[in-house]
């Protein structure tokens, strides 16, 4: 059964920006770094190449929702964009606490945002949440930076007194499947959809750089756990004739734990849902494991591999 998302991965052409963002600012630490790597992981992940390295960034005491940067040199640019119309992995949400502070610190590091921060209503909550969304062209992700409220944003900061920033709380998955997509998570991963609404109104319009009246419906999707970091399908946004396709390249790719490896595989087997790599065997951060990828209809790829029961209660990956 699907409980969040452990690790975030993303392959890069240069290890060293978003080594900077992370460590820096953001406040995760070195778990582990790899020079050199697997080739099996090329498949896993539908690499176009054979990555060479890996950085795997944690929050010490949180309950998934890590970052590994694996270095593929000569991967082609992302293609950065704002608006959900383009299938495939749009942005990572963090829970902020000083984001003047955590925004000016990022900014000194020569990224920029798209607005101002915005106040607006969350869908369904009827309270009111500052945003600001961060352009991140290096993956080609943008960054959803919230203001972190106490005993209304769980995530590590519930327990950190002096972290400002939080592991990844969410990962935006844009969809031109999107019920086919919630049912899949809810009835092939087991997750548990707990929240879906309409995004839409002039602080979102502004953030997104939407035009008046647009918008996109979302839902969020955790286990039973509650652990972080959650999946969020988006439903696509009419595109245009300029607007790419999915990109070739996974520009995210969740690694996430579940109960019964081979059972996944099987009901993966058929091909409906995506082309599986079965189960195959890979060497990461110096241990060899079953994996499973998926690279799906979705618009999400996965790394599916099997939950530990003696650390599953644990925090971290």
């Amino acid at each position: 059964m699907f409980d969040g998302i452990d690790t975030v991965v993303l392959p890069v052409p240069d290890l060293d920006p978003l080594e900077r963002l992370y460590t820096g600012p953001m406040g995760f630490v070195v778990a582990d770094r790899s020079q050199g790597a697997d080739p099996a992981l090329q498949r896993l992940w539908s690499l176009p190449k054979a990555p060479t390295g890996s950085l795997l960034l944690a929050k010490p005491g949180s309950a998934g929702g890590w970052i590994r940067l694996v270095e593929v040199p000569g991967l082609a640019d992302a293609s950065m964009r704002i608006r959900a119309d383009r299938v495939g992995a749009l942005a990572l949400d963090f829970y902020v606490r000083e984001p003047d502070s955590v925004e000016g610190e990022i900014e000194s590091l020569g990224f920029a945002f798209t607005s101002a921060a915005v106040q607006y209503p969350l869908p369904g909550r009827g309270s009111d949440v500052r945003e600001r969304i961060l352009e991140q062209p290096h993956s080609g992700l943008i960054h959803a930076i919230v203001q972190y409220r106490p005993a209304a944003t769980r995530c590590v900061l519930d327990t950190d007194d002096v972290g400002r920033v939080s592991e990844v709380v969410a990962v935006v998955i844009v969809t031109d499947r999107y019920r086919q997509a919630v049912s899949f998570a809810n009835e092939v991963l087991g997750a548990r959809t707990y929240f879906e609404g309409r995004f839409d109104g002039p602080a979102v319009e502004m953030l997104l750089g939407l035009a008046p009246g647009e918008g996109f419906l979302a839902s969020l999707s955790r286990g039973p756990l509650s652990r972080n970091a959650r999946l969020e399908f988006a439903e696509a946004m009419p595109a245009n004739a300029s607007t790419p396709g999915r990109d070739a390249v996974p520009r995210a790719i969740l690694s996430c734990a579940m109960d019964d490896l081979d059972g996944l595989a099987r009901d993966l087997a058929d091909g409906r849902h995506g082309v599986s790599t079965g189960i195959i065997t890979v060497s990461l951060d110096g241990v060899e494991q079953s994996r499973l990828g998926l690279h799906s209809l979705y618009g999400v790829d996965f790394d599916f591999f099997q939950r530990d029961p003696v650390t599953a209660d644990r925090s971290g990956p």
